[in-house]
């Protein structure tokens, strides 16, 4: 059924601000006021130091490409439909969420957010677990060049930028904590959470109340399950994380595949029996291991 595209209408309205030459912002007239006074600086300096840590990886897009980050602010009376913000996630005091970009220099997708967020960030709200979840949202701009498809594969990525490429898992206790204490019944295969997609439920269940996503019980396994991916394209090849989260970007991007297929051609390029790869649960556990013996 059509149903008309509120925040395509939103930015085609908008205001256009450059805050450097990787960020530029799109806004309503009213809240480009409050930008043009400063409001908005402070969160958009940390988005920015996020943003130089993600590029420290070096990670070439498709074409050459060397994309704007997109950040498209709304107003907080409407930002849950002008968002999409699932209803799992949505506590009625604004939210954040990767959407399509409508701008031709951009990633595929911008980063959403309601106004109130910006408005109200401080430095000292800094803390490991909101600099990891705002590098795990501008992790989902990066991979929108090569790859879409699958909440499993996307969140999986998300997670594994900052916790293991970047090494903050060694620095957030809390998270690192929880994922010591967990068995392996509470680990999700990849078929498990493939279905958990197809009933609209990823993202349900939670280790921890009022916590990030990444204490989310299909995001842990999502992130054990990719980052385990990336470990084996290290080892096998002897390469730095750096790489292997290249390759691993690449061979989403050269799959024709979806659905369990996609696993399966994941499985086989990277050297993985694709029966362990979809209903096992050896790769994450071996990534649980590599967890709880990290220095």
């Amino acid at each position: 059924m059509y149903k008309k595209n509120i925040l395509k209408e939103y930015i085609s309205k908008s205001e256009l601000r450059v805050f450097n030459d990787k960020i530029k912002v799109r806004l309503s007239k009213e809240l480009a006021k409050k930008y043009d006074n400063g409001n908005y600086t402070n969160y958009l300096n940390n988005m920015q130091r996020c943003l130089e840590e993600i590029e420290t990886l070096e990670i070439k897009y498709p074409a050459n490409a060397h994309p704007i980050l997109y950040i498209y602010i709304v107003p907080d009376d409407n930002y849950g439909p002008l968002l999409r913000i699932p209803n799992i996630f949505d506590k009625g005091n604004g939210g954040g969420k990767p959407v399509p970009c409508y701008d031709l220099d951009g990633f595929h997708y911008a980063y959403g957010i309601s106004q109130n967020l910006l408005e109200n960030y401080s430095q000292k709200e800094s803390t490991i677990s909101k600099i990891v979840n705002e590098i795990h949202e501008l992790s989902h701009m990066v991979h929108s060049l090569f790859f879409s498809l699958h909440q499993t594969i996307r969140e999986g990525f998300a997670e594994t930028i900052p916790l293991y490429i970047l090494d903050y898992e060694k620095k957030f206790t809390e998270h690192r904590d929880v994922l010591t204490k967990m068995d392996e019944s509470q680990i999700l295969t990849a078929r498990e959470m493939l279905d958990l997609e197809r009933e609209d439920k990823f993202g349900e269940e939670a280790i921890l109340p009022d916590r990030s996503c990444s204490f989310r019980l299909s995001y842990i396994s999502s992130y054990l399950l990719i980052r385990g991916c990336v470990e084996t394209i290290v080892e096998k090849n002897k390469i730095s994380k750096s790489q292997a989260i290249q390759q691993f970007l690449e061979i989403l991007k050269q799959s024709d595949y979806t659905n369990e297929w996609l696993f399966w051609d994941i499985a086989d390029t990277i050297g993985i029996p694709k029966d362990i790869f979809l209903d096992g649960k050896e790769i994450q556990m071996k990534a649980l291991n590599s967890i709880k013996t990290q220095d």
